[in-house]
């Protein structure tokens, strides 16, 4: 049985584990045959965000597929466990947002520790996300290795009136991905 670990926005912005979107996934992952974990982050320090997701991931006891939404992509992307066998990152936060420091220019930072890992990957952008959109990530993830790259039409960040149709895309994407792990 393959398992889904979600993994909410930041908390300034009204993440977690009941967050619209990661609640929508969740629900439609109830349904399938990839049993889905949600929890809330007790930090929003990097390192103890991520050192609570690998707990959730090896609590799993078998094969993980993460599915992290804006600073729950970003941790996503530091977690190079072997249970897990692939990410879906919704809009992730793998660079400072402009508005933080619109004087400074963006420098992308270094590659996560996924980017070169050979297991797949799903990075879904939103057409209209003023912080994430696909001009501030594609850069970022077009190198990386077996990497899908999704774009929701007419979508802002939040996902506002596009809820149903990126909880769509990410799940047909994780039943699809445990499907061909369970096969292989």
């Amino acid at each position: 049985m393959t398992h889904a670990v979600l993994l909410h926005p930041h908390f300034v912005h009204g993440g977690d584990q009941n967050n619209r979107v990661i609640s929508a996934i969740y629900e439609r992952l109830a349904d399938s045959p990839v049993t889905p974990h949600r929890f809330d982050f007790s930090s929003p320090a990097e390192t103890t965000a991520r050192d609570e997701a690998i707990a959730q991931v090896e609590a799993c006891g078998g094969p993980v597929v993460l599915v992290g939404y804006s600073f729950g992509g970003e941790i996503a992307a530091r977690v190079t466990h072997p249970a897990v066998t692939g990410w879906a990152m919704i809009a992730p936060a793998l660079v400072l947002p402009r508005f933080v420091s619109p004087a400074s220019p963006l420098r992308p930072p270094p590659p996560p520790p996924i980017a070169s890992d050979p297991r797949p990957k799903l990075v879904v952008t939103a057409e209209r996300d003023a912080w994430f959109g696909a001009d501030v990530l594609v850069p970022l993830t077009s190198g990386w290795a077996a990497c899908t790259e999704r774009t929701v039409t007419g979508a802002d960040h939040f996902f506002s009136a596009t809820t149903s149709q990126v909880a769509d895309l990410v799940v047909e994407w994780v039943v699809s991905h445990a499907a061909a792990v369970a096969a292989g």
